[in-house]
């Protein structure tokens, strides 16, 4: 998972909800504007997928999701108004759902995820912190609730996909293109190369597919907590 860095909401989607105060994002939304947030998401988010940090190859088959649930549980009166606030909508891949007679454990990320609510937080970088990798690139959270997120609820180990076995390979491909640069060098140089992997990463935002685990195990390297 990726921390989220929401910008400024599409003018499009400002303008549609000032003029219908009452619209309701599963019965109102306008092909241009859903077209247009899911450009800045997929654009913000640097074409990946909020959740298992797949490629998103092109706007058009973002999925828009929102983090908060359009439905929470024990819901008492519908908040249409929730629905099209920008700051809870994510990004993210159709999580295997496309493929005909894929079984329910299959999918991952929103189509698996359902109606759940999550206590993990997107948008909030210490929440995205507790999110760990084991060495066979499973994902996982010491925080039992942030765990039950990560491996139930948006199935992120998902075998089907090969998930933890792609995080692993990508993981190892960085750490050998760290060592290739840093060979021969001294120690100062090797630590140096992994601040600015992380600067890249995380400050600059240069984010690529299932980086997490490259962040996850930088912040390991350089002690950052």
């Amino acid at each position: 998972m990726i921390v989220i860095k929401r910008g400024k909401e599409p003018n499009s989607l400002l303008k549609f909800r000032k003029d219908n105060p009452d619209a309701d994002y599963e019965t109102d939304m306008p092909t241009d504007v859903a077209k247009d947030i899911r450009e800045q998401m997929w654009e913000e988010q640097r074409c990946l997928c909020a959740y298992c940090m797949k490629k998103i190859d092109a706007p058009a088959v973002v999925r828009i999701e929102h983090c908060r649930p359009r439905h929470p549980k024990d819901e008492q009166e519908h908040d249409k108004k929730a629905t099209l606030d920008f700051k809870w909508m994510l990004g993210v891949c159709y999580g295997n759902s496309l493929v005909r007679g894929v079984k329910p454990e299959d999918k991952t990320c929103d189509a698996h995820r359902g109606n759940t609510e999550l206590t993990v937080n997107p948008f909030d970088e210490l929440s995205v912190r507790k999110i760990k990798y084991k060495a066979d690139g499973s994902i996982y959270s010491d925080d039992a609730d942030i765990n039950k997120d990560v491996t139930e609820t948006l199935n992120l180990n998902c075998q089907a996909l090969s998930l933890p076995q792609t995080r692993k390979n990508v993981l190892m491909a960085e750490k050998n293109r760290i060592m290739r640069k840093c060979k021969g060098k001294s120690q100062d140089a090797f630590i140096h190369e992994l601040e600015r992997t992380y600067a890249s990463l995380v400050q600059e935002r240069n984010l690529t597919p299932y980086c997490g685990i490259i962040i996850s195990w930088l912040e390991s390297k350089l002690k950052i907590s």
